[in-house]
């Protein structure tokens, strides 16, 4: 892809994307990695499980994190356990995300959207709205709201400082929306996201990492001695199964399974 970027900029740049069932991280993705196919939010398209992908981009190599959605009725308590844990795994690896992309749909807001924000600031925990930007998707230039807009739900507000804490993508297939304007896209997005990356410096924490994800990075590290030949997937595996079968004791397990209670309360709401 075209672009040189400027030296300051991280040489590698993690970032994951979250947000509700079917809003369009996967779209996303897809634009992000450069591929040019249909887009969509309709239920083969919707991420079920962890999915990482890397893409150069100028002088950055692009990790990019595309977890599943939350809220997810179709899904029992044993599966939302592994896609949360799923999700901090990934999350933890080569030192946490840089930033976080809050895909959400251009639309009005629901209490839906509201609750798949606090299942979301659950499960990475507090001070991830510092490295998270909002990105809307399918909404055209009339429905995306501006910043100004997005400070007036209460929800929202936190993740927002500024004009650069909000962005759009539009991912459907239509005729305005061709390789130019999806680079473009893309390109000012990237602005954005090295600027935070770049404030976050600032304040000597370039990556997210809680409490939790460095439970998760001690495993790791373990595991990449112990069994020096193990590929990332292999990593995040074994850090799963840690999780959930107990061996990283409390509190860490008790939150976890703490998260998932939560969110299979909302979920009953909306089955």
């Amino acid at each position: 892809m075209s672009a040189t970027l400027p030296e300051s900029n991280e040489p590698k740049l993690s970032i994951m994307l979250v947000g509700l069932t079917g809003d369009g991280r996967t779209s996303v993705m897809n634009t992000l990695l450069g591929r040019d196919q249909k887009h969509g939010p309709s239920a083969s398209s919707q991420t079920t499980e962890c999915k990482r992908e890397t893409v150069q981009r100028g002088d950055q190599e692009l990790v990019i994190i595309n977890t599943p959605g939350v809220l997810n009725t179709k899904k029992t308590q044993e599966e939302v356990t592994k896609d949360i844990v799923e999700s901090i795994a990934h999350a933890a690896l080569d030192g946490g995300p840089h930033v976080f992309l809050l895909v959400m749909r251009a639309k009005c807001f629901s209490e839906k959207d509201k609750e798949a924000v606090e299942i979301i600031q659950k499960i990475f925990g507090d001070g991830f709205e510092d490295y998270t930007l909002v990105l809307f998707t399918y909404g055209g230039s009339k429905l995306v709201p501006t910043y100004k807009e997005v400070e007036k739900f209460e929800f929202l507000k936190k993740f927002i400082h500024g004009e650069d804490s909000v962005h759009s993508f539009e991912n459907n297939e239509c005729k305005n929306v061709n390789g130019e304007e999806k680079e473009k896209q893309v390109s000012e997005l990237m602005k954005k996201i090295n600027k935070m990356v770049e404030n976050n410096r600032k304040r000597n924490w370039p990556r997210y990492t809680s409490e939790m994800l460095k439970k998760a990075q001690e495993i790791q590290k373990e595991m990449e001695k112990s069994e020096p030949n193990s590929t990332k997937e292999d990593i995040v595996c074994k850090t799963v199964e840690k999780f959930v079968t107990g061996v990283v004791g409390e509190p860490l397990v008790g939150l976890v399974f703490g998260i998932v209670k939560f969110v299979m309360e909302k979920i009953a709401k909306y089955a």
